[in-house]
C-alpha cells in the first residue's frame, strides 16, 4: 500500500538555514549563483497571471504535460522542447512523477533529467484548496509559477501553508533562474529539494536539500561556456511510437511492423553503431530480429528505423519488442540503450477475452491511498473491432476494512487522447470486493468500434489495494488517480496494475426449427398426430422464452412458447406442441414449424417443413415388432420382426435429416442394414412397406 510515512526531524531543519551564495561546478560545468551573491541574479519576481495558461489536472503526486515550448532550450549537451510541470514543484523533460522521499542530486537512478524548484510534498487538492499552476512562453522565455500552493498534510482538509516560486528558461542565455516570493507554514515531511538533473542521472547540480527557501530569494544555474565533458551519447528514444505502449494484436493478424527510433543525444557525432530489434516470447526465446547500421548521426538529430522483418502474432501470449543500440565506443551513458515494449497477442475466436496488462504474478501487496480517497487506472484496447465489453476484470490483495469500491470506463476522446466521455461507472459493495480475482459486469454493456478505453479503480474506503504485476514487459499505460485527477503511474516502468476489461462476442440471437420427429417426407398420416420439432439455439446466448409456431398447409397457426431450461449455444431440444395437428381432410401438403423470435438476426433459418400424405379415415398399420440387433450399433444392424416385402428403411438424426435411405427387399428372416457410414450418435429409423410403418431408435457408438 503506497502510504506516507510520518517522521520526525530536528527542529533546526524546520527554519530556513543560511545558503551558500554560490556553487559548482558540476561534471558539466553548471554552476549557480543566488541574490544574496556580487554579480548574482537580482529578485525580479514575474507576474503571469494576466497573461499566461493556467493549469489545470494536478493533484497531489503528480503531473501534467508535455507543453510543447515554442523554441528549443539549451540544456546541458541536448536541447529541450518537451516539458512536464510536477505538482511537487519540478519541470521534467520526460514523463516522470516524483513523490517523496526526493532523491538527491545528483543520482544515477531514476528520476533524471529535471529541473527541482521547490520540490517536496505540494498538493493541489482538498476542499477550498487555494494552489494555482501558471504557464508562459513565447521564443526567448518560458516561466512556471506555483501560486499559493500548500503542503500536503495527512490532516483534513490535506493542506497547509502555501508556497509562491516559479522557475524560468531563459533561452537567449541558455540560464535557469529559480524565485522565491512566498513561503508559510512547514512541511508535513521536511524533504525539499532545489537543483538541476542532466538525463545522465550522475551529472547534476543541487542547490539545497532539506531546507526551506527564504522569501524574495533567487537562484541562477549558468550553463558553461566550454563545457568541461565531451559526451558521446545515442539513445533508443521509442519503439513504434513515442510513447511505447503496449499494443493488443489479434491471433493470425496482420504482422505488426518493427520501428524504433534512435537520437544522438551527445554533444559528438557517432556513426556506425548497430540497432537491432527483436520480439521475445514469455520464455525469452526470440521469435523475430533484425539489425540496421547507422552511418552517421549529428548531435541531437535522430532517426526512424523501421525493419525488414515483422512480428507474425500467430502464438497468443505476451511478448516483447526490444529495441537495442550497440557498437558505439566511449559512450558516458548505456542505460538508455534499450527499450522495450509490451506486445499481447489474443486468440479472438474465444468466445471470451480479460484484455489487460498484468500476467499471473502478483507481489502480494498491491496499492492503496491512506484514508481511502484514491486509486488507479490503465489504458486498455482490444484486439480486433467491433469488441463488445462485458465485464470489468481485476485483482485484490487486500480488503481488511472491507471496503467497497468504485469501477469506471472512460473513452479515449479526452484532451490529447486521454479520458474522455463515461462510458459506464459501478459501486462494488464490500461484500463483493473480496482478495482475488474479481469479474465485475458492467452496468451497461456495450461495443465499442475503434480506439481504446481507459479502466478506472477507485478507492471506496480505507485498506483496500489493488493487485500489482511486477514481472516484464510493462505496458507504460498505468496512471494514478487522486481526487478524480489522472496522471502518468510513477513507477509504471516496473509495475503494471491488476486491471482491465472483459469482451464476449456480441449477443447474436438466432434459433430456428431444424426437422420433426416422427414423420418425415412422403410420411402418411391418417389421423391426430404429436407434433415435436427440433429447435436449434443459432447464436451465441442462452435462450428460452422462444415463440413457436406451426402449421399444414398455410392454414391455422399454433402458437406456444419454449419457456424450459435456456438452450446453450450451438445445442438443441426436443420440443412437443401441446395442440396436435389433426387433419380433415386428405390431401398432400407441407407441415411447417419455426421460431418468431424478435431481434432474430437470421430468418433464413427459421422453419423447418416435411411434406406429408394425409390419408383420411384409412388407419395405418405399424408393426409393433421391430428389433435392432446389435443396438448400440457399429457398422452393421439388423432389422428383426419385420414381414417379408419391399421395405423403404430412413434414418434420421436428432435435426431431423435423413442420413441413409434404402430400398431393401426381404424374402423372409432378419434385414441387414449397413450403417458404418453414420457417425457416432442416436438416430430414429423408419422402415415403410405400404402402409406398414414401424421405428425404432438407433444408437452409433465407435
Amino acid at each position: 500500500m503506497m502510504n506516507r510515512v510520518i517522521t520526525l526531524l530536528a527542529s533546526c531543519a524546520l527554519t530556513p538555514a543560511l545558503l551558500a551564495a554560490t556553487g559548482g561546478p558540476d561534471a558539466y560545468g553548471y554552476i549557480w549563483k543566488d541574490s544574496n551573491e556580487p554579480g548574482g541574479p537580482a529578485f525580479n519576481w514575474i507576474d503571469i497571471t494576466s497573461y499566461g495558461q493556467q493549469i489545470t489536472g494536478l493533484a497531489d503526486d503528480n503531473i501534467v504535460g508535455p507543453f510543447f515550448m515554442q523554441t528549443n532550450h539549451p540544456y546541458y549537451w541536448y536541447d529541450v522542447k518537451k516539458v512536464w510541470i510536477g505538482s511537487n514543484g519540478y519541470i521534467a523533460f520526460n514523463s516522470v512523477n516524483i513523490a517523496s522521499p526526493f532523491p538527491t542530486i545528483p543520482a544515477a537512478f531514476p528520476p533524471n533529467d529535471y529541473i527541482a524548484g521547490m520540490t517536496c510534498d505540494l498538493n493541489f487538492s482538498g476542499a477550498g484548496n487555494p494552489a494555482q499552476m501558471w504557464y508562459y512562453d513565447n521564443a526567448d522565455t518560458t516561466v512556471f509559477t506555483w501560486l499559493n500552493v500548500p503542503f500536503w498534510t495527512n490532516v483534513a482538509p490535506n493542506w497547509t501553508g502555501s508556497n509562491t516560486f516559479q522557475i524560468i528558461l531563459n533561452k537567449a542565455d541558455s540560464s535557469i533562474t529559480v524565485q522565491f516570493l512566498q513561503q508559510t507554514g512547514l512541511p508535513f515531511q521536511i524533504d525539499v529539494l532545489s537543483g538541476i538533473e542532466s538525463v545522465a542521472g550522475d551529472i547534476g547540480l543541487q542547490h539545497s536539500a532539506d531546507v526551506l527557501p527564504p522569501i524574495n530569494y533567487a537562484i541562477r544555474y549558468y550553463m558553461p561556456g566550454t563545457p568541461l565533458l565531451d559526451v558521446t551519447d545515442a539513445s533508443l528514444e521509442w519503439n513504434t511510437d513515442p510513447t511505447t505502449g503496449g499494443r493488443s494484436l489479434k491471433r493470425f493478424g496482420p504482422p505488426f511492423p518493427l520501428t524504433v527510433n534512435a537520437k544522438n543525444t551527445g554533444n559528438q557525432p557517432i556513426g556506425n553503431f548497430t540497432v537491432t530489434g527483436q520480439v521475445l516470447n514469455a520464455i525469452g526465446t526470440i521469435v523475430a530480429t533484425d539489425q540496421v547500421t547507422v552511418g552517421y548521426l549529428d548531435p541531437a538529430f535522430d532517426t526512424t528505423i523501421t525493419f525488414g522483418v515483422a512480428f507474425n502474432p500467430n502464438v497468443a501470449g505476451t511478448y516483447r519488442f526490444r529495441g537495442t543500440i550497440t557498437g558505439i565506443t566511449g559512450e558516458l551513458i548505456s542505460s538508455n540503450n534499450l527499450r522495450e515494449q509490451e506486445l499481447v497477442v489474443y486468440d479472438t475466436s474465444l468466445s471470451t477475452i480479460n484484455v489487460r496488462w498484468s500476467g499471473p504474478m502478483d507481489n502480494g501487496v498491491g496499492i492503496g491511498w491512506d484514508g481511502g480517497n484514491g486509486g488507479v487506472g490503465t489504458y486498455v484496447m482490444p484486439p480486433n473491432y467491433p469488441a463488445y465489453i462485458s465485464a470489468y476484470v481485476l485483482r485484490l490483495s487486500a480488503n481488511s476494512t472491507p471496503s467497497g469500491c468504485y469501477l469506471k470506463l472512460f473513452d479515449d476522446n479526452g484532451p490529447d487522447g486521454g479520458p474522455g466521455t463515461l462510458l459506464d461507472s459501478i459501486y462494488v459493495p464490500p461484500a463483493q470486493a473480496t482478495v482475488g480475482d474479481l469479474t465485475i459486469p458492467l452496468g451497461s454493456p456495450f461495443t465499442l468500434n475503434d480506439g481504446g478505453v481507459f479502466v478506472q479503480w477507485y478507492m471506496a474506503g480505507p485498506f483496500i489495494n489493488i493487485a500489482i504485476d511486477p514481472q516484464a514487459p510493462f505496458s507504460l499505460l498505468t496512471y494514478e488517480i487522486i481526487d478524480n485527477v489522472w496522471a502518468e503511474y510513477r513507477t509504471r516502468t516496473t509495475q503494471d496494475f491488476h486491471l482491465g476489461i472483459q469482451i464476449t462476442q456480441p449477443p447474436v440471437l438466432n434459433t430456428g426449427c431444424t426437422g420433426f420427429f416422427g414423420v418425415i417426407n412422403g410420411s402418411n398420416v391418417t389421423g391426430p398426430i404429436t407434433v415435436r420439432t427440433w429447435v436449434r439455439n443459432f447464436g451465441n446466448q442462452p435462450i428460452s422464452g422462444i415463440p413457436l409456431r406451426y402449421a399444414y398447409n398455410g392454414g391455422p397457426v399454433v402458437q406456444q412458447n419454449y419457456t424450459g431450461t435456456p438452450i446453450n449455444p450451438g445445442d438443441s431440444i426436443l420440443f412437443t406442441f401441446g395442440s396436435q395437428f389433426n387433419p380433415d381432410a386428405a390431401g398432400t401438403g407441407d407441415l411447417c414449424a419455426w421460431t418468431d423470435l424478435p431481434g432474430d438476426v437470421n430468418n433464413l433459418n427459421d422453419t423447418a417443413c416435411v411434406s406429408l400424405v394425409v390419408t383420411v379415415g384409412l388407419a395405418e398399420h405399424r408393426s409393433q415388432e421391430l428389433r435392432l440387433m446389435p443396438n448400440p450399433a457399429q457398422d452393421e444392424v439388423v432389422l428383426q420382426g419385420l414381414a417379408p416385402g419391399a421395405w423403404q428403411i430412413t434414418v434420421v438424426d436428432l435435426g431431423g435429416a435423413v442420413v441413409l435411405n434404402r430400398d431393401l427387399a426381404l424374402p423372409g428372416g432378419p434385414l441387414r442394414l449397413d450403417v458404418h457410414t453414420l457417425a457416432q450418435g442416436t438416430y430414429q429409423l423408419q422402415a415403410r412397406s405400404g402402409r406398414q410403418v414401424s421405428m425404432a431408435k438407433l444408437i452409433i457408438v465407435r
